[in-house]
């Protein structure tokens, strides 16, 4: 097997954990700064019927830097803001700032693009997850209007919008008072806002701390949950994250077990539901990072039953089947407060990272390997890996999952 990582992140040592824990061989390890940098030829690395997994390249502040600079020339060309190659090689570590995430994404996206073609011109090898899915789970917009079209429940968004004045019109026109203003192409809620107008008067919600100097707005990540209210300050953060896009969907409301409103984590697995966390908290964005903690998954199930939870596990296999060659999904699901309809938040491409999770005993790394244990027996054809996905040719035919 081969990983394409940043190989310090803990990551990589749960996969490769699970490698030994089933008698495997330790994955070789390809680093995204390698590939960034042209030091590696992944077409000369790989072998006949090789298993490659591509896991996520965040927390690496010189593989952000590598990205910015392989996303300047496709910002540029679409007018978003652009860092130029000078000033890239001259930034300095800061923890938290939110630095061009269109830029990045864009960066990440040709890098993906190029796997995809090299992993292509190797049928043979058995690819985790298909860059251009990869790619499509970190476009917000794309996934919302993907889900639409297969008859997922999403919240109602309102289109792309460009300025605080423009978000407020659109939400006028839609009759709505309460938004989730997301960068198009964020990750564990950088940049997140949940907006609303009160009497007229604004309020937003955010992870993001807003830092004015310079004659210049700058975003940073935090743990601390703000909320800002003065007008001039709310134009200032959601203008600074419309010029690097950003997806607006409604705010919907989530159900209660009385210790805060939660939602679910469900990892999909060769497109069923598995691995499954109830985050629980106080503020409308609810990871974990963030303050929420663990909630009882188990006393969530009891009190939808079997019944509804079988729709959520349907919405789950509805969603992991638009991404048929990859292996394994993260899903963002709400329930409304009256626990009877439910609703796809997020996919994540990167979103199995859930430590001490068990389901049928195993973690969300173990359960990969083993299904691509599972894959390789059923291949008829050794060399051409056929991905076996029972239970699509008919939607309404569901197989039943049996969970711990």
């Amino acid at each position: 097997m081969f990983v394409i990582c940043n190989p310090e992140n803990r990551r990589v040592e749960l996969f490769q954990n699970a490698l030994r824990n089933l008698g495997l061989p330790p994955a070789r390890v390809v680093a995204y700064i390698d590939l960034l940098a042209g030091h590696v030829d992944l077409s000369a690395e790989l072998m006949p019927a090789a298993v490659v997994r591509i896991e996520s390249p965040g927390e690496d502040f010189e593989v952000e830097k590598a990205l910015l600079l392989a996303g300047v020339e496709a910002a540029a060309a679409e007018g978003s803001p652009v860092i130029e190659a000078g000033a890239i090689q001259r930034l300095q570590f800061d923890r938290g700032l939110i630095l061009h995430p269109r830029q990045w994404y864009l960066g990440y996206r040709e890098l993906l693009e190029r796997m995809a073609a090299t992993l292509a011109a190797a049928p043979e090898v058995l690819v985790l997850s298909q860059p251009k899915d990869i790619a499509v789970m970190f476009d917000k917009g794309t996934c919302h209007v993907q889900c639409m079209q297969a008859g997922v429940s999403v919240p109602t968004g309102i289109g792309p919008v460009g300025s605080y004045d423009e978000l407020t019109a659109r939400m006028s026109q839609a009759g709505m008072r309460r938004v989730f203003v997301k960068l198009s192409n964020g990750s564990s809620a950088s940049g997140v806002v949940a907006f609303a107008m009160i009497a007229g008067r604004p309020l937003a919600i955010t992870s993001a701390e807003v830092v004015q100097g310079g004659g210049r707005t700058r975003l940073y990540n935090s743990l601390k949950i703000r909320s800002y209210r003065e007008p001039a300050m709310v134009v200032r953060l959601i203008d600074a994250l419309c010029r690097e896009r950003v997806h607006v969907e409604e705010w919907l409301p989530k159900a209660s077990l009385g210790h805060g409103s939660f939602d679910l984590r469900i990892v999909t697995i060769d497109g069923e539901p598995r691995h499954t966390v109830l985050r629980e908290g106080r503020s409308p964005m609810t990871n974990l990072h963030l303050g929420s903690q663990r909630g009882d998954a188990i006393a969530c199930r009891e009190r939808l039953g079997p019944e509804r939870w079988h729709e959520i596990q349907v919405t789950c296999r509805r969603t992991a089947a638009l991404f048929p060659r990859t292996l394994h999904t993260g899903l963002d699901i709400c329930i409304t407060p009256d626990w009877g309809r439910h609703a796809v938040l997020e996919i994540n491409a990167f979103g199995d990272l859930l430590p001490g999770v068990l389901c049928n005993g195993s973690d969300t790394y173990t359960a990969e390997v083993a299904a691509v244990l599972e894959r390789c027996r059923c291949c008829q054809v050794p060399e051409k890996p056929k991905i076996i996905r029972a239970g699509f040719d008919n939607p309404d035919d569901y197989r039943p999952i049996v969970e711990t």
